[in-house]
């Protein structure tokens, strides 16, 4: 076994922490890099090929995050993926600092061990898939240059060099297949951590109006018992009752709604299955659920068009596509002042429909535009682009609904997408 491919780094100012670590991470079977410090940390990482680091946010001389922020900066530390360690619950001007520093991920202490080890072994596989993706470049490109010089026994080489270009497309595909299917769950994990925040406030407010209802009818109890009750009393209750009730009546229905928006997308992102449904209200539902990402812009999104197109295929597809493109000019159209438009708008032309998306955003150069929708391609790997966005959009439409993409965009003119689809996808 490589042991190149299973370093950690573990960054810790405390020994007992890193000996927790070494025990809830033995079965992964890693090799262990431990530094006490920040400036410790700097150093090692510059000569060891690290696929994940653990760094504790709280150290002495320098924290986590200008740890964090000087790996990030550096070439040759800058792709290694951190996952700070911080015992203070998370709120979002601390996640703000994290993510901007270089995190991944945040764990708070006491670490739950079955959570650890299982970050921990995502990052593991796609570290050693990516490198396999990377040998399997390699390989083609050794592939292609003996080609070039070898013209004069050209059917030999390839006889003997296709098989081995079919396992590596095939190893390509398979680790594609992986790629999506994280960028599925993660979707879903944003989606639960967005509802779960959404419903405190609907919750909370029924359960003050609750208690609040509570306390006056125990009151009024009383003076029902005591003999002392008057008209006034009993229209003050009715009133403090009518408004209580109707206050909590409203939020539940608030609540109701983002819970049933949530049970719909989440079992859609998780299934395969086809179905037909309503394009339209589907595409607003999905907005809806991911409310909590827009919540603190001034971005507005408004769906337009046919609302009477059916369509049938997976709905999970439809969804994915929406989210990624919204979190696409959440990141790229709008960083600066995060205040713009995006419209949707449905049609049918020809028995196929048609789904414009379009954004008043920044926009982006040709240079840019010819190259989005390839795998790992992003102008914000400093702000956590990932480059697989635009990439997983373009292979569910082409391949998996059958469709057509296209962009068109133009600096400070902002960025469209033009997606066509069939009606009925098999």
């Amino acid at each position: 076994m490589n042991t190149s491919l299973r370093e950690i780094l573990i960054v810790d100012d405390e020994p007992n922490n890193h000996r927790v670590y070494e025990r809830t991470l033995e079965s992964l079977e890693l090799d262990f890099v431990k530094v006490f410090s920040g400036q410790q940390a700097l150093s090692v990482a510059h000569k060891h090929d690290f696929f994940l680091i653990l760094m504790d946010v709280q150290m002495p001389e320098m924290d986590g995050f200008e740890t964090a922020s000087l790996l990030l900066n550096h070439p040759k530390t800058s792709h290694i993926p951190i996952i700070f360690i911080t015992a203070f619950d998370r709120d979002e001007s601390f996640e703000f600092k994290g993510y901007a520093s270089g995190a991944v991920d945040y764990l708070v202490k006491p670490i739950n061990g079955e959570i650890l080890k299982s970050k921990v072994n995502v990052f593991l596989e796609l570290f050693q898939d990516k490198a396999k993706l990377e040998q399997a470049c390699k390989v083609r490109q050794a592939v292609e240059t003996e080609l070039r010089l070898n013209k004069s026994n050209l059917e030999r080489i390839v006889k003997e060099r296709t098989h081995e270009l079919q396992e590596s497309l095939t190893e390509l595909m398979d680790t594609q297949n992986k790629l999506v299917e994280t960028e599925k769950m993660a979707s879903l994990g944003r989606l639960v951590a967005g509802i779960a925040h959404e419903l405190n406030t609907p919750l909370g407010i029924c359960v003050t109006a609750a208690s609040y209802l509570n306390g006056d009818s125990q009151k009024m109890q009383v003076t029902v018992n005591n003999g002392k009750t008057r008209k006034a009393h009993l229209d003050e209750f009715l009133s403090t009752t009518c408004q209580a009730t109707s206050l909590i009546l409203t939020n539940l229905e608030r609540a109701a709604e983002l819970i049933s928006n949530f049970k719909l997308i989440a079992v859609d992102i998780s299934s395969e299955k086809n179905r037909e449904f309503n394009l339209y209200d589907y595409i607003e539902s999905t907005i809806i659920s991911l409310r909590p990402a827009l919540k603190h812009t001034e971005i507005n999104v408004k769906v337009m068009g046919d609302s009477q197109i059916l369509i049938n295929t997976c709905p999970g597809s439809i969804s994915q596509i929406i989210t990624n493109l919204l979190m696409n000019s959440l990141l790229h159209a709008f960083e600066e002042s995060l205040t713009g438009n995006i419209t949707i708008e449905l049609s049918l032309k020809d028995n196929r429909i048609h789904l414009q998306y379009q954004d008043d955003g920044l926009g982006m150069s040709e240079e840019v535009r010819v190259l989005i929708f390839e795998p790992f391609f992003t102008t914000k790997h400093l702000a956590g682009g990932s480059g697989l966005g635009l990439s997983i959009i373009y292979n569910l439409v082409m391949h998996k609904l059958r469709g057509d993409i296209k962009c068109y965009s133009k600096p400070n003119q902002g960025t469209r997408f033009e997606i066509m689809l069939p009606i009925n996808i098999p």
